[in-house]
């Protein structure tokens, strides 16, 4: 599966289940999960330690059931894949689901893909998926995730003081939430979905 919206040309968010053959790009995957100046931002203990290919294809696994959707984040005019993007816990109960983000090539951070990645995400987990709210966080210090999540239409409802240890310093952990409605007013989205 591919999603994309009409108005940004030049990312595509591709289903994991649509690539789980490609090795290639598994073993790009790890070494975007075994770079620490990737994955240390993200505050996550278990993203912090070395990957091997076992733990890919455990993702893989975990990417593809009903309550997690992952997707490579593809980049069109370049022609290649340059990080993921996920639902995560989704309840079809609440109607709610986690969101995640990792822009793994280096070279495309700081370049504005995040907005554009979350309006593809969220229109999806809000039209097809027909959730009602989205839940997300992020490390204090990660002020390009702040300013994306507000872009967005986010709103901060939460503190966990120094809950985060990024190379032995603690810090905050921020936790934001969207409702449908609120993503609406604020992103006029006209999702395509091609299998």
């Amino acid at each position: 599966m591919r999603l994309r919206e009409e108005s940004i040309n030049d990312i595509e968010l591709i289903s994991y289940e649509s690539q789980k053959d490609n090795l290639p790009l598994k073993k790009l995957y790890l070494s975007w999960l075994n770079d620490s100046s990737v994955t240390e931002s993200i505050a996550s203990p278990q993203l912090n330690s070395r990957k091997n290919m076992s733990f890919i294809e455990e993702s893989f696994i975990r990417f593809t059931k009903k309550d997690c959707k992952g997707f490579f984040i593809y980049h069109v005019p370049e022609k290649i894949f340059i990080g993921t993007s996920k639902l995560d816990s989704i309840s079809f109960h609440n109607l709610s689901a986690w969101d995640g983000i990792m822009i793994g090539d280096k070279s495309f951070q700081g370049k504005g893909i995040a907005p554009k990645v979350y309006k593809i995400l969220l229109s999806y987990a809000f039209n097809n998926l027909k959730l009602e709210r989205i839940n997300s966080g992020c490390n204090s210090n990660n002020i390009a995730m702040i300013k994306t999540f507000l872009h967005i239409g986010y709103t901060q409802e939460g503190c966990l003081r120094k809950a985060d240890n990024i190379a032995g310093i603690f810090s905050d952990h921020l936790y934001f939430g969207i409702l449908k409605e609120e993503f609406y007013k604020k992103n006029h989205m006209n999702l395509v979905i091609e299998n």
